[in-house]
């Protein structure tokens, strides 16, 4: 069977992934340059090295994920050798030597990246008037871009409620295709801030009707950058969000209350997050305007219906 692209491939094996079998997932991978169009094999191939390179440190096969991780720094794809999972490559005889080179080619991908962004306009996006604004973040770490965020959470529903719609992505290099705001958020404040000062330049944009939404790391920014007032926040939309945001306290909390910003909070019932529970509780004693939306049958991740429920969302965060 082949496959039309990399997310329905992805989706594919990773049901014998979560079973661990490990030989079965490891067959499919050696095998994705058959299954997969060309462009989309090579344009993927990073994902599907790191797949291939967890299934070895599962079956503790550093031998195997020493070649693979050299294949990758060949291409210049620098990996995350920091990760616990590969501490088994540590007393490898090669593995100074690769950590070496991988820590050279991420150090100039750092110094190389750039912030950039995505934008899409409305098929009834007229310049005469005035757009509302949708800013959606992706986390932080592995998968986290523009092109895997726009997968899981599609524009295609606020396009037709006539938002326009910007994918930002940080300059945060973490590693490969992997990027991140959490490592330094006075940095993504300012590149959020300047990306939409430039957006009310290029677009006709209602700066009454601003929503911020992101996941993960994302959705920690998107709430940050609503706390900190960087730009006008009418809401936000976080799904999973947690690192960092235990230090806000009531005072902060209260003035964007009064700033009338809504905030919705989605997290999966199999991995929700302490901070949550927290800052729900803020929420209500300083009468902050909020829904909180249990999503059943997942952890840490994007549920099926999220199209429906960030309508809903929106709808919340407009309505009187």
């Amino acid at each position: 069977m082949n496959y039309r692209n990399f997310y329905e491939f992805e989706e594919y094996y990773s049901i014998p992934l979560s079973e661990k079998k490990y030989d079965e997932v490891l067959n499919i991978l050696l095998h994705a340059n058959e299954l997969l169009p060309k462009d989309e094999y090579e344009e993927n191939l990073f994902e599907l090295m790191m797949d291939e390179s967890m299934i070895y440190t599962q079956t503790n096969n550093s031998e195997s994920c020493i070649n693979l991780i050299k294949k990758s720094l060949e291409k210049g794809y620098p990996f995350p050798l920091h990760w616990p999972d590969f501490d088994l490559l540590r007393n490898h005889p090669e593995y100074e030597s690769l950590n070496n080179l991988n820590t050279k080619l991420l150090q100039q991908a750092k110094e190389d990246s750039k912030f950039k962004y995505e934008v899409h306009l409305p098929k009834s996006y007229d310049p005469t008037k005035k757009h509302p604004l949708f800013f959606c973040l992706h986390g932080d770490g592995f998968h986290c871009n523009i092109k895997n965020t726009s997968w899981f959470w599609k524009p295609d529903t606020l396009l037709e409620k006539g938002y326009i719609v910007v994918y930002p992505q940080s300059s945060q290099m973490y590693f490969h295709k992997s990027f991140g705001w959490l490592s330094d958020p006075a940095l993504s404040r300012k590149e959020l801030k300047d990306c939409y000062e430039q957006l009310l330049l290029d677009y006709s944009i209602d700066e009454t009707c601003v929503i911020i939404g992101g996941f993960s790391g994302g959705a920690t920014t998107s709430i940050n950058i609503a706390y900190e007032n960087t730009i006008p926040i009418k809401g936000v939309i976080g799904l999973c969000p947690g690192d960092y945001l235990d230090s806000i306290g009531h005072e902060d909390t209260r003035k964007l209350a009064e700033r009338k910003t809504k905030i919705v909070i989605l997290e999966g019932d199999q991995d929700t997050d302490p901070t949550v529970q927290y800052l729900l509780k803020l929420f209500k004693e300083v009468g902050l305007a909020h829904e909180y939306h249990i999503n059943k049958g997942i952890g840490h991740w994007y549920p099926e219906d999220l199209d429906e429920k960030i309508l809903k969302a929106v709808e919340f965060i407009v309505g009187n």
